[in-house]
């Protein structure tokens, strides 16, 4: 896949209709040389109300459950639109200890 950022942005367009949505490469932070192995989602969308944190995980997986096979690391932060109406801002994402 040539454009992986792009391809995560689409299909979670498409799969949640999300109010805001953040979609970033992170693979530069990282040693090695993929470029498009690490990223960092922020999805806030009213599908989220009444899924357990875990659930709302599970879905993304399932959804880039192929994609997962040729991504190294994906950090998901979910929010339903009341939720980030009080955080505003995903956390930061960690080091990494090899980058």
């Amino acid at each position: 896949m040539n454009d992986m950022q792009t391809y995560l942005t689409e299909q979670l367009t498409i799969a949640l209709t999300p109010s805001h949505l953040e979609v970033i490469n992170q693979s530069s932070n990282h040693s090695g040389p993929a470029t498009q192995s690490h990223f960092k989602l922020v999805v806030v969308s009213d599908d989220f109300i009444d899924l357990k944190l875990i659930d709302r995980h599970r879905f993304i997986n399932q959804l880039f459950k192929e994609e997962l096979s040729h991504i190294h690391a994906l950090s998901m932060h979910t929010y339903t639109q009341d939720e980030w109406k009080i955080k505003r801002v995903a956390p930061d994402s960690p080091k990494c200890a090899g980058g």
